[in-house]
């Protein structure tokens, strides 16, 4: 999804997300990836916590403001004074009482509030993009999740079709036994046959299982939760990117919410090093004072108002080296987050460079793996009627059937690289167009 489309889409899912997933969804209709990557927004606890990341740095930004507002406090004070003269008399009790109010206000630093608010700004736009990362993550998560278990679920469909081509073997030769055409040999090896299709069977359900769990727990629900699947188009059309390589890497670099949010808190490090810098040089303060005081001694009350106001204008001259200690370390973020960028970037590079290849390997493996399937069952077609007339053994049959078995894990597996493939570098390059319902009818 382009980001100028998963921004708005992200804050909206998120808002509706605030409440859990209920955990035993029922759904009338199967769910395609589209319908998926929506009840993951909404539901998977990582977009929530992205969402409470942006409002925390939002406040942030309030609080970094809140440098150029005065500040007012009110205060009402009482005092009671009795004192005794030399010769041990005491003189009447005095108290004092009322309300006072005071003001602070910073008018002049030399940049260290406007560095506070621009590292507050660019962390506030980190977290936002931070936000879009975590939602293309999650994104590539269902999609990599959803073909995963279509995949197996394909792949659990071509080990019951070889468990049904093994019994068929399996009949044939008991059949040409008891009519004295094959040993008890051929029964055996076709048993052991069947039993290997069989353990193939069941080691492909175990692993669905557990690829719908994964699934389950990705879209927000618990694992044991039933979600029922479009299925994916009988067709696929698998070509390159229109792009090149090097149109790909460009485009990860401005487009990779990752990439641009290392950008901002770099931004960030800068700005808190000028905020540090200008820790330690003059500011100009304005202090202003107001109350009113009574005064009651022996029941005679008087009441006086004080007003008061004043500039003064702070220079640190030594603060134990710490102005020092915090430009030096200020400077440290700096140079940690540039060099955190250039490492993030070289790891965008890669991510791209690796999915252009993989698509290109999926692309030539897939047409490859269909002529595989195509011959490999003409194949065992021929060795079923050349055993049924006694012009090949059991062992042509069970070798035709052993390669067709893997034509069909082949083919299974080179659908599931391509899609993958084609998943991996949307993420890579930074958006991830949503796939068209069109292409996933149940």
């Amino acid at each position: 999804m382009p980001l100028s489309r998963l921004a708005p889409a992200i804050v909206a899912c998120l808002l509706a997300g605030s409440a859990l997933a209920d955990p035993a969804p029922h759904f009338d209709q199967p769910l395609t990836l589209v319908r998926l990557t929506d009840l993951a927004l909404s539901n998977n606890p990582s977009t929530r916590i992205a969402w409470a990341e942006i409002r925390s740095s939002e406040a942030g930004v309030e609080l970094a403001r809140a440098g150029y507002w005065p500040q007012i406090s009110v205060a009402y004070g009482i005092q009671r004074d009795k004192t005794t003269t030399a010769n041990g008399s005491f003189t009447p009790a005095k108290t004092d009482y009322g309300p006072s109010l005071s003001l602070n206000y910073l008018l002049w630093d030399f940049g260290a509030r406007s560095g506070t608010v621009d590292a507050a700004k660019f962390s506030l736009t980190a977290a936002q993009l931070d936000a879009n990362q975590t939602a293309q993550d999650l994104i590539l998560l269902v999609e990599q999740d959803y073909y995963q278990v279509l995949g197996l679920q394909a792949l659990q469909d071509a080990d019951t079709q070889s468990v049904h081509d093994a019994s068929a073997s399996l009949d044939a030769a008991n059949q040409r036994k008891n009519s004295g055409l094959a040993t008890i040999g051929d029964v055996y090896q076709a048993e052991a046959a069947l039993a290997g299709a069989n353990l193939a069977l069941q080691t492909a359900e175990g692993q669905l299982a557990v690829a719908r769990g994964q699934l389950a727990v990705a879209v927000g629900y618990d694992a044991d939760s039933d979600l029922p699947l479009a299925t994916l188009e009988k067709e696929i059309s698998a070509v390159m990117p229109a792009e090149t390589v090097s149109d790909l890497l460009k485009k990860a670099q401005q487009a990779r919410p990752e990439l641009l949010a290392a950008k901002a808190q770099e931004q960030s490090a800068v700005a808190s090093l000028e905020a540090t810098q200008g820790q330690g040089l003059p500011s100009l303060i304005l202090d202003g004072t107001a109350g009113r005081t009574t005064t009651e001694i022996a029941g005679q009350k008087t009441t006086a108002n004080t007003y008061g106001a004043g500039l003064s204008l702070s220079f640190p001259l030594f603060t134990g080296f710490s102005n020092q200690a915090s430009n030096r370390r200020a400077q440290a973020a700096v140079d940690v987050a540039e060099a955190s960028t250039q490492q993030l970037l070289q790891q965008v590079q890669l991510e791209v460079w690796q999915a252009y290849q993989n698509m290109h390997t999926a692309v030539s493996t897939l047409n490859t793996a269909e002529i595989q399937l195509k011959n490999a069952q003409q194949a065992e077609d021929v060795a079923n009627a050349r055993y049924k007339n006694g012009l090949d053994s059991i062992l042509d049959v069970l070798s035709a059937q052993a390669t067709l078995a893997n034509a069909r894990v082949q083919e299974v597996q080179a659908r599931l690289n391509w899609f993958a493939a084609l998943s991996a570098m949307g993420h890579a390059v930074g958006g991830l167009d949503a796939p068209k319902d069109t292409m996933e009818l149940p």
